[in-house]
C-alpha cells in the first residue's frame, strides 16, 4: 500500500514536526484506495493532529505508550495531559456558562475536600505511572491511560475552577461576592467529565479527534488564564475591569503570548532532545 501522497501532504503543510508517528503503517487502509482529492480530504485529521502535537510538545512528553491513540496514531497529549486540559477546558466552560465570571470566593469545603482527593488521585497515579519506568523498582499497581485519563480530568476540573476565584478578585473592580460553584453544579459537572472519559475510552475515532482539539483548547485556554493574570499584574492592571467587554483585548494579547509561548517550549525541547 502506498501512503506517499498522504505522508508527503502532512510533512508538506507541517514542516515543523516531521513526526516519528507519520509512517505509512500509521494511516488508515481506505486512504490508498482513493484518489487525490479524496486523500487530501483523508489526511486532514493527520495533518491536524501533527500540528496539535506541535502545540503540546513543549508541556508534555507525548510517550506513545501513554497516549490514547487513533488509527495508531497517538493524541498530540498523553492521556494524563489530555484529561487534565479537556478537566480544565470543562471548568471554564462552566464558570462562562453559570455566568461566574466576577466570582471571587472558591467553592464550599465539601467541594474543596473533593477537589483535594482529585490531586491527591492525580499525583499518586502519576508517581506510580512513573515509577514503571525503573525496571524492578516496586509500584502499588500496573498504570493505564484509562486511569491516567480518568485522574487527569479531575485534577484538570478541580484546577481550574479553584484558580478562578484568583482571576476574579484579581481582574475585576467590583468582583462578586460568589462562590465559583456550588456542591450541586459539582456533582453535575464531575458526572459530565465521567461521561467525557467513558466516551474517549470507548475508544470512537471521532471522540478521539475531537478529545485531540478540545485538550489543546484547553491548554491554550489555561495559558491565557495564567497570561491575563501575568500581564495584568505586571501592567499594574488589577482591579480596573468593568465590563466583560474589558476583558477581550487581555484575552487577544495572552492568547497570542500563550501561543507563542507553546511554540517556543516546542523548539526548545526539540533543539533540547531532537523529537
Amino acid at each position: 500500500m502506498d501512503y506517499t501522497f498522504v505522508i508527503a501532504l502532512c510533512q508538506t503543510l507541517h514542516p515543523l514536526a516531521k513526526s516519528p508517528h507519520l509512517t505509512a503503517a500509521a494511516y488508515p487502509d481506505r486512504i490508498a484506495k482513493v484518489s487525490g482529492k479524496e486523500q487530501t480530504a483523508l489526511a486532514w485529521p493527520w495533518v491536524m493532529l501533527d500540528w496539535l502535537r506541535v502545540l503540546g510538545g513543549g508541556v508534555c512528553h507525548q510517550l506513545p505508550g501513554h497516549s490514547l491513540q487513533v488509527a495508531g496514531i497517538p493524541l498530540p497529549l498523553c492521556a494524563r495531559c489530555t484529561g487534565t486540559y479537556l478537566g480544565s477546558l470543562l471548568g471554564l466552560t462552566t464558570v462562562i456558562a453559570r455566568r461566574r465570571l466576577r466570582a471571587s470566593l472558591v467553592p464550599p469545603w465539601p467541594v474543596l475536600a473533593l477537589f483535594a482527593i482529585f490531586f491527591l488521585a492525580w499525583g499518586g497515579d502519576g508517581l506510580n505511572s512513573y515509577l514503571t519506568l525503573f525496571p524492578g523498582f516496586p509500584h502499588l499497581y500496573e498504570p493505564s491511560n484509562g486511569l491516567r485519563l480518568l485522574t487527569g480530568t479531575l485534577q484538570g476540573l478541580a484546577l481550574s475552577l479553584t484558580l478562578w476565584p484568583v482571576a476574579g478578585f484579581t481582574l475585576w473592580q467590583v468582583p462578586e461576592r460568589q462562590q465559583v460553584i456550588s456542591f450541586r453544579e459539582t456533582v453535575v459537572v464531575v458526572a459530565i467529565a465521567l461521561a467525557i472519559v467513558g466516551a474517549l475510552l470507548l475508544p470512537l475515532p471521532a471522540a478521539l479527534l475531537a478529545g485531540a482539539m478540545l485538550s489543546i483548547l484547553g491548554l491554550l485556554s489555561m495559558f491565557t488564564l495564567l497570561n491575563t493574570l501575568l500581564l495584568s499584574v505586571l501592567r499594574h492592571q488589577e482591579g480596573k475591569l468593568q465590563a466583560t467587554r474589558d476583558l477581550l483585548p487581555a484575552l487577544g494579547l495572552a492568547f497570542a503570548l500563550g501561543t507563542t509561548e507553546l511554540l517556543v517550549l516546542d523548539l526548545l525541547r526539540r533543539a533540547a532532545f531532537g523529537a
